[in-house]
């Protein structure tokens, strides 16, 4: 008999889920009340980098002169910037769409709601043998804010915004906020980020942090950290003024609330059937992605961790393989690399330095940086470095930090290494071609074992 699969979501979690399950021969339903993609494809990973490559591209022309070209001037054509990062989701949209047609997926629209053993959309229902919850997270509000006010945004917002604003307040100085910051301080914005916690960028160790948020300011973008807001002085018709904790005034033309996101799990039938969900609202799972209801999985945002599309892919890919008995595996959270997407690039997987010192670890690191690579110098761009953490008694590579261009093509490399229980050593001694950013890698684990050539 035909195991009949509803999947609830598509995003990247989902789309993956429903796809692996018809490669393995189930009915597929794929239930999803938006667009196919999700929150990446539509509103997160793909619009944005098209933006940021629009911004880079823009750094880069207004140093052409350092490289021997004349260009003169560049001008921002922020609409056509917003077309072409459009076009791009359409795109990537239409591809996830014809995967689904050739997979044979039954793609509906509407709002599903698990009830008993079916997922109701309208009308209808959608009975199911196994039923995996892809359902997202969308972006969370301020309550001190009308949020429905045109100054005030979220990360959706700013990809709607016709026209790039003169002066921005960023709320939040996580990864969405800081990149952002960093697209917007390219474009001509003046920055204004505040911060709560005592640094951005939390996830990150110290060290990077401060040396990233140093870059930033000298891009022009003011940072206040440890400061909350209080409440609003004003809202005008084109602008709005808040006031901080402290009782800084600020005035910025737009307001983008980036202090992180929701997961959209009430109101769907999901605790009616005995999935657990937590206080933050995050579905409950054991390391199978099942929930407390045997027939219901759940995988991606919704489940909490790190709010990472590849994270849920990986997911949506063993969750469907588990729920139809096809060789089940728990998984490996341990090798989830994670990128932030500012000028310049971090990339982390692992351990950094803060991390492994916080677990009694007795740790050594490896370092090396951009200034000293020719690839990154011809590229005219110097700034970052790579880091390498290993355990100190079996020099096995428990993670690493780089910062700097192309760090977040780099960071795999150290992914593989730690999959593979590979040493410093291991890495160090591997062959990489010159010149690239990726002998950083090299290099790094070199300086950790004390035989770099070039490095002391």
């Amino acid at each position: 008999m035909t195991a009949r699969v509803v999947v609830l979501g598509g995003g990247p979690a989902g789309d993956v889920a429903a796809l692996r399950a018809a490669q393995l021969g189930a009915e597929v339903t794929l239930v999803e009340r938006a667009e196919l993609g999700g929150t990446c494809l539509n509103w997160g990973c793909i619009p944005t980098k098209s933006l940021l490559a629009g911004a880079d591209l823009l750094r880069k022309m207004r140093r052409a002169a350092e490289f021997g070209i004349d260009a003169g001037e560049p001008r921002v054509n922020f609409r056509r910037m917003m077309e072409r990062k459009e076009e791009i989701v359409v795109k990537m949209r239409s591809g996830v769409e014809a995967a689904c047609r050739r997979k044979k997926v039954q793609v509906i629209r509407g709002q599903g709601v698990v009830d008993g053993d079916a997922v109701v959309v309208g009308p209808k229902r959608h009975q199911f043998d196994r039923c995996i919850a892809a359902v997202g997270t969308e972006p969370a509000g301020l309550a001190a804010l009308d949020m429905a006010h045109p100054a005030i945004i979220t990360s959706n917002g700013v990809l709607r915004l016709g026209s790039v604003p003169k002066t921005l307040i960023v709320i939040g100085g996580g990864v969405i906020g800081c990149e952002f910051a960093s697209l917007f301080a390219a474009l001509g914005s003046e920055i204004t980020i505040v911060e709560a916690l005592p640094r951005i960028l939390a996830p990150v160790d110290t060290r990077t942090v401060a040396y990233f948020q140093k870059l930033l300011e000298a891009d022009g973008v003011k940072i206040l950290t440890g400061r909350k807001l209080a409440k609003v002085a004003d809202y005008g018709t084109d602008s709005v003024t808040v006031e901080l904790d402290d009782g800084t005034p600020l005035r910025g033309e737009k307001l983008l609330v980036s202090i992180g996101r929701m997961p959209q799990t009430r109101d769907i039938g999901l605790e009616q059937a005995g999935v657990a969900i937590n206080e933050r609202g995050h579905v409950e799972v054991d390391s199978f992605l099942r929930t407390a209801n045997p027939k219901i999985y759940a995988v991606g945002d919704c489940i909490g961790g790190l709010q990472l599309a590849h994270k849920g892919s990986a997911e949506g890919h063993r969750a469907a393989e588990n729920a139809l008995d096809h060789h089940p595996m728990p998984m490996d959270w341990t090798v989830v690399p994670s990128c932030i997407y500012t000028h310049p690039e971090i990339a982390m997987v692992g351990l950094n330095a803060d991390s492994a010192k916080e677990s009694g670890r007795n740790v050594k690191l490896g370092q090396a940086r951009f200034v000293g690579d020719g690839k990154a110098l011809a590229e005219g761009e110097p700034e970052g470095y790579a880091q390498i953490v290993s355990d100190a008694r079996s020099d096995r590579i428990l993670g690493a930090t780089i910062i700097g261009v192309h760090a977040v093509e780099m960071i795999h490399e150290i992914g593989v290494a730690m999959s593979d229980a590979l040493t410093m050593d291991d890495l160090g001694s591997i062959i990489h071609a010159h010149p690239t950013v990726s002998e950083m890698v090299m290099d790094a684990a070199q300086q950790g074992e004390g035989v770099a050539p070039y490095l002391s």
